[in-house]
């Protein structure tokens, strides 16, 4: 009988560790972390990726010399850019040519005008002109503006090869009133006493466009034609001394007044400072005549501001001719022929 209570009570304690083990209560909150374990051994080493583009190593081809980067430099610090150039014009309407900023804006929109004011302007410097840190090679000096360029006045389109980064804002602004069109009499209001092509007539000249062509004869010099960079060719040939004249300075004549020959040598081996000297002298009596008939007009002072009135288209157009040619500042050296015959037709013109 001892034997079958025992019997009973296992069995008893047999059920309860069952029903204890069946009946799971809900899940209680995970409790805090451990104690971090220790810092395993260190894994082996992956293959080595490729060389970037970007890196350290491409820069010598650039920064390689120190002659290089700071010759050019040097030689912008001589320059009418830097000196000068008014780059506190920051203005959208003016920011587009005078400041750094501004032109390169321009120059992806398109437009004739930069698309704000420009904080903090600058005047044009090496990343105006070329593609600085874009690739860190070679490239970076490619130029920032190559395409040909549609002028402002007259429409035309010119193509002068790697001159045409300089051409997008050496050329007329669009006058108020428009340029006038020969053989087309009408009364014109200059309301301004700045009437004309606003300074940069250089490239227009160059390529005898964008001016009033009354009468005829109009041919464009060799330098139109055979000069194949125009700009770049003749003033970013090789400096003399260094630094008074071309490279980057742009600068044809020293402040002396000495021409730089080593970019007019090719096509004129002697005599490039007299040729120069007859040229400007002619051109220059050119303009003093037609100062004189304008001024005895009316339509301009003789400090060469326009006065504010009402005249002849003819009288509209000489005065842009003339301020065409004067503001061009070469003096005719640009393109002689195009630029005698402009002014000596208008001089003709007012006579009739």
């Amino acid at each position: 009988m001892k034997n079958f209570y025992l019997f009973l009570l296992k069995c008893a304690a047999i059920l309860l560790v069952i029903g204890l083990v069946s009946c799971e209560g809900d899940i209680g909150q995970t409790g805090p972390a451990g104690p971090a374990g220790p810092t395993g051994a260190q894994g082996p080493q992956g293959v080595a990726g490729a060389d970037g583009q970007n890196g350290a190593t491409t820069c010598s081809d650039c920064h390689g010399s120190n002659q290089l980067i700071t010759a050019k430099s040097f030689q912008w610090e001589n320059s009418i850019h830097y000196l000068g150039g008014h780059f506190e014009r920051n203005q959208a309407r003016c920011a587009g040519c005078h400041t750094s900023q501004g032109f390169l804006d321009r120059i992806a929109s398109g437009e004739m005008a930069a698309s704000q004011d420009i904080e903090d302007p600058l005047p044009q410097n090496c990343y105006t002109c070329h593609q600085i840190h874009q690739t860190y090679t070679e490239a970076d000096w490619a130029l920032t503006a190559q395409d040909p360029v549609t002028l402002w006045v007259g429409g035309e389109t010119v193509d002068v090869g790697r001159g045409n980064l300089c051409l997008n804002c050496h050329q007329p602004r669009v006058p108020s009133p428009a340029l006038p069109t020969p053989g087309v009499d009408e009364m014109l209001e200059i309301t301004s006493t700045r009437y004309g092509p606003h300074h940069g007539a250089q490239g227009a000249l160059f390529a005898g466009e964008g001016a009033y062509e009354v009468g005829t004869g109009y041919e464009n010099s060799a330098h139109t034609t055979a000069v194949a960079h125009a700009c770049v060719t003749c003033h970013m040939a090789a400096t003399i001394d260094g630094r008074d004249a071309g490279g980057h300075t742009f600068r044809v004549e020293t402040e002396g007044g000495e021409i730089n020959p080593n970019g007019c040598v090719v096509c004129h081996p002697t005599g490039v400072q007299e040729l120069v000297e007859t040229t400007q002298a002619g051109v220059e009596a050119l303009l003093d005549s037609l100062s004189v008939k304008l001024q005895a007009i009316g339509i301009m002072t003789d400090a060469g501001r326009s006065v504010p009135g009402t005249y002849t288209s003819t009288q509209v157009g000489a005065l842009y001719n003339y301020k065409y040619v004067e503001e061009d500042q070469s003096r005719g050296v640009h393109n002689a022929k195009y630029a005698r015959t402009l002014l000596s037709n208008s001089i003709t013109a007012l006579d009739e």
